[in-house]
């Protein structure tokens, strides 16, 4: 429904803007430990990839943002986590990455690096790789 109304029945004025929506670092690389909430974070980054595509030539961005462990409640506890960060920290990543019609916004950041990494790894490896 938002797509609709940014494409070519729309009037002029409404066929600029961005959509958003919160994906996460799980999405990435299917994991023994989360593959489930990963695979419907991959699911979701697919979709908005067809729909990055779909809006381009509106002069649509569209942004997946994947951000790792947040410090939050649904948090609080847990063992393990890689990056925390700070909700504030995320907010200003996820902001400037929407200002600049970034496709991917990672946050925090070293997360832009390291996943297209962990991708790289064959399949024959990570299975075996306790993570």
């Amino acid at each position: 429904i938002a797509a609709a109304h940014f494409e070519d029945g729309a009037p002029t004025a409404s066929r600029r803007g961005f959509l958003a929506a919160t994906g996460s670092v799980a999405g990435d690389r299917g994991r023994a430990a989360n593959y489930l909430y990963g695979s419907t974070k991959a699911g979701l980054d697919v979709y908005l990839q067809g729909l990055r595509q779909r809006l381009y030539r509106q002069h649509v961005s569209v942004s997946t943002i994947k951000p790792g462990p947040i410090d939050t409640a649904m948090t609080f506890g847990l063992e393990k986590l890689p990056l925390l960060a700070s909700p504030q920290h995320a907010a200003k990543d996820i902001y400037r990455g929407i200002r600049r019609g970034q496709d991917i916004i990672y946050t925090p950041f070293p997360w832009r690096i390291i996943l297209p990494m962990v991708k790289l790894i064959p399949e024959m490896i990570w299975k075996r790789m306790d993570m």
